[in-house]
């Protein structure tokens, strides 16, 4: 994303690491999120690239000054910074129909729509206010994780758009769709099964 961003001529970045915090490892059957791709701390990284940074405990960041926030896997904020700043998430699945973890997992098991989502966060997990949402295909000639890499690409892509985008000032709190948690393995195991499904009822991306 930072790569994006100084592409699209913003040169005033600061990148906001929060503390480190030990989560227990989630060991997949079928991981769908890219690995680290730079071997050097995020530190070292701004400084190659003269880019701010700074380092705090979240509940002591202060947004004050900045014209757009931007979520690069934050986690769950604190009230305070969601209700008194428009920050801006990229989900990868299609809201509000994919909510939670493992959006993509789950889109394909139930059967909805599998997108990206770009949107103002609210206290609400994937909820707030919408910016723009995207079906991703699936090709006859695709596999899971082609797929997964499509929709990070369009996560990328759409977040660094949507710095100018101002959005349909659509709220996407819907009820009808609950947050789900991350996909245990045995489920896992009859999504890519519906994903073979999904894909051999596609077409071509040559066709299209």
């Amino acid at each position: 994303m930072v790569y994006r961003l100084l592409l699209n001529d913003y040169k005033e970045l600061c990148l906001i690491a929060t503390e480190w915090e030990e989560r227990k490892l989630n060991k997949a059957l079928f991981r769908h999120r890219p690995g680290r791709c730079i071997d050097i701390s995020i530190k070292t990284f701004c400084e190659r690239l003269n880019i701010q940074f700074v380092k705090k405990d979240i509940d002591k960041i202060d947004l004050q000054g900045f014209d757009c926030v931007l979520i690069a896997g934050a986690g769950i904020l604190p009230d305070h910074i969601v209700e008194n700043f428009n920050i801006i998430n990229s989900h990868p699945g299609y809201l509000p129909n994919a909510r939670g973890l493992d959006a993509l997992k789950w889109a394909i098991y139930e059967g909805q729509p599998i997108g990206v989502t770009t949107h103002y966060i609210s206290s609400e997990v994937d909820s707030g206010i919408l910016i723009e949402r995207k079906i991703i295909p699936v090709y006859f000639e695709d596999t899971f994780h082609s797929v997964a890499n499509r929709i990070y690409e369009n996560e990328i892509e759409m977040l660094v758009n949507a710095v100018e985008n101002s959005g349909e000032n659509e709220s996407l709190k819907d009820n009808r769709y609950k947050s789900h948690s991350r996909m245990p393995y045995y489920l896992e195991r009859i999504m890519i099964q519906r994903f073979e499904e999904i894909r051999k009822k596609s077409t071509s991306y040559l066709i299209n």
